[in-house]
Parts: C-alpha cells; sequence; structure tokens
C-alpha cells in the first residue's frame, strides 16, 4: 500500500513538473514572439529618419521596410500564438493570442491596401521626374529668349549678371556680339535637348526599377496577408472580410 502511494505521489510530482515546465517555456516561447516584433518595429521607426513623410521616395521606402519586416512579425505572431496552444489555459497567453489574432486582421488588411498605394506613389514619383524636367527646360527657354532679345552686349551682360547663378562671362568676346549672341542661343538649345534626353533616360530606368520592385513586393504582400489571415483566424473574434476570404482561398 505504502509503495503504490510512494508510486502516486512521485506521478504527481513529475506531472506538476511536466506542468512547470511547459507553463514556463510557453510563457518564454510567448515573450520571444514579442521580442522579435519589437525588434522589427524598433528597425522601422528608427530606419525612418530622417522624417520626410511628404517625399514620394520616404513613402515608398516606408512601404519596403514593413514588407521587408513582415517575416519578422509573422515569425513573432507565430510564436505568440503556438505558446498559447502548448498552454492554453493560462489566462496571461489567452490574451496575448487573442491580441495577436485581432493585429495580424489589421495587418491584413494593411499588407492588400500596400499593393495599390505603392502604385500610385510610383506613379507620382515618375510624374516627378517629368515635372523636374519640365522646370529645367522652361528656365533654360527663358534664359535663351532674354539673350535672344538682347540688343547690345552691355545689356546681354547685364541681364546674365541679375541672374541668381549667373554663369561666367569672360572680359572680352572674341567676336561680335551677333556671333557671341548666336553661339549662346545654340548652347542652350544644347542644354535643352540634354536634358529631354536625360529625363526621358531617368524615367525609363525609374520606370523598370519601380515596375520590378513594385510586383515583387505586391507578390509578397499577397502571401503575407495570407499568413497573418490564417493566423487571425485562429481567434473567431478577430475575423473580418479580408481574413475570412483569404481563409476561404486556402
Amino acid at each position: 500500500m505504502e509503495l503504490i502511494e510512494g508510486t502516486d505521489l512521485v506521478a504527481e510530482s513529475s506531472s506538476v513538473r511536466r506542468r512547470r515546465i511547459r507553463a514556463k517555456s510557453s510563457l518564454t516561447l510567448g515573450l520571444v514572439g514579442w521580442l522579435i516584433i519589437g525588434s522589427a518595429l524598433n528597425a522601422i521607426i528608427f530606419g525612418s529618419f530622417p522624417l520626410k513623410l511628404g517625399t514620394v521616395e520616404w513613402q515608398l521606402n516606408l512601404i519596403g521596410a514593413l514588407l521587408s519586416s513582415g517575416f519578422s512579425f509573422l515569425v513573432g505572431a507565430t510564436l505568440i500564438v503556438v505558446a498559447q496552444l502548448l498552454n492554453p489555459k493560462d489566462s496571461t497567453l489567452q490574451s496575448w493570442q487573442l491580441s495577436m489574432s485581432r493585429l495580424s486582421a489589421w495587418f491584413a488588411i494593411l499588407l492588400i491596401l500596400i499593393i495599390p498605394v505603392q502604385y500610385f506613389l510610383g506613379s507620382r514619383a515618375l510624374k516627378n521626374i517629368e515635372i523636374s524636367a519640365a522646370k529645367a527646360i522652361e528656365a533654360l527657354n527663358t534664359f535663351s529668349n532674354k539673350i535672344a532679345a538682347s540688343n547690345s552686349e552691355l545689356e546681354m551682360r547685364a541681364y546674365v549678371a541679375s541672374l541668381p547663378n549667373p554663369p561666367p562671362l569672360p572680359a572680352r568676346f572674341d567676336a561680335d556680339f551677333p556671333v557671341i549672341k548666336q553661339r549662346a542661343v545654340e548652347n542652350i538649345k544644347f542644354q535643352i535637348n540634354a536634358v529631354k534626353t536625360n529625363a526621358e533616360s531617368r524615367k525609363s530606368e525609374a520606370f523598370q526599377l519601380f515596375m520590378k520592385e513594385a510586383i515583387r513586393n505586391s507578390s509578397q504582400a499577397i502571401l503575407m496577408a495570407a499568413a497573418f489571415s490564417t493566423l487571425a483566424n485562429l481567434s473567431s473574434k478577430s475575423e473580418n472580410l479580408v481574413t475570412r476570404l483569404f481563409y476561404e482561398l486556402l
């Protein structure tokens, strides 16, 4: 009888020890998940400085940073969910799992919204190249017209000297004023053509680079959104239209 009781006590003690180890391990796993998410957020926040909220380049870089950190978010969220599955009766882990399911649902929506936003921002970036070139060409055309309208060397020198960043002029020209004026106008036309060619080349390169990044980002956003939707649907309280749609497609 005493032997049986001793065996029962040993079995009970072993069971209690296993429960404690499981509880400690699951809580540690959940904390590691939160630390991974915090580390990814830290990289995004401090990588966004200096803040340039109004610039397209900064906004596109932020989208890229979010997508690059998406896998870290996913790993952290998965660890928190797994931790709760290992110890389903722990109230702290239940709260963490519910919070993570809700955050996963909202992050899945954010990932889907990123797709059209990045194309809009990309079109703005390409448009900015055109606007910058157009302003430079307009300034050169104004300069050319003023030079062409000059009636004397003194008048031309006075106009050039009035510019914010006047080009250097020799003390004496090596030809008559009409010849000098014609050379200046032709030189400005050459600069205009160079600006147009450079702008077209920049726009073509920027378009190709953007489309490559946009297609890659779109694919990654869809895959990540599907993964986070799966995590979100582990809790019925965090379901929404987007997560239900992904869940049905999986």
